[in-house]
């Protein structure tokens, strides 16, 4: 009677299957990780802020200085964010054997649902029992950062991703980082006011700030 054997194992194949879950799972972990930080880095920074650029509800209640500070804090902090995840996507595209993320779409996916929970968490609301209470602009400003990301974020990590790291031709990755950071930067600044009218109808809690 000849004996029939299974199928053998490939530990080649389970160790690459093994490698892509760790790398999942360090993503996704690494966007839990410094995205409260990155959060609590611009509420540190808005600290700093002139308090009175804040009041109001609408962009037209702001002159165009207030403006200007409003944009260039937000383009820092987003800045900030996107230097963090350059620094992480390079990394991963430098520890990869042939210079290729395996399943990169896959590594944003991980990355973007713990994003999208914090988002689904933020909750502003109006305290005047708080230490420091806030205002309908300066909350108003945080929701808009946070949806901003929301909505860049994986558009940017492919853009990093395809566009700065894989080419290997002229012009040089840092040529080509900026400007893509200038691309999205002009993207942010339009989506501000737009997301500043959008916000209120999302979050309602908004409109129980005082004017």
């Amino acid at each position: 009677m000849q004996a029939t054997e299974g199928a053998t194992p490939d530990p080649t194949r389970f160790s690459r299957n093994l490698r892509l879950f760790v790398s999942l799972m360090v993503t996704a972990f690494f966007q839990i990780f410094f995205t409260p930080l990155a959060g609590a880095a611009v509420a540190i920074l808005m600290l700093f802020s002139p308090y009175s650029i804040f009041w109001g509800n609408s962009t037209a209640a702001y002159s165009a200085s207030d403006l200007l500070w409003m944009g260039g804090n937000f383009l820092l902090a987003g800045g900030a964010f996107a230097l963090l995840w350059l620094g992480y996507w390079w990394m991963l595209y430098g520890l990869a054997e042939d210079r290729h993320i395996r399943l990169f779409p896959l590594h944003v996916l991980f990355a973007y649902f713990p994003l999208l929970f914090f988002l689904y968490q933020i909750d502003p609301g109006y305290d005047p029992m708080a230490m420091i209470v806030g205002n309908a602009g300066e909350s108003t400003f945080m929701v808009c950062m946070a949806m901003t990301l929301a909505i860049l974020f994986p558009l940017y990590s492919f853009g990093v991703y395809y566009f700065v790291l894989r080419p290997a031709g002229r012009p040089r990755k840092r040529y080509r980082f900026t400007l893509l950071c200038m691309v999205f930067a002009v993207i942010a600044i339009a989506l501000l006011p737009v997301l500043w009218h959008i916000a209120p109808l999302l979050y309602p809690g908004l409109l129980e700030f005082p004017n």
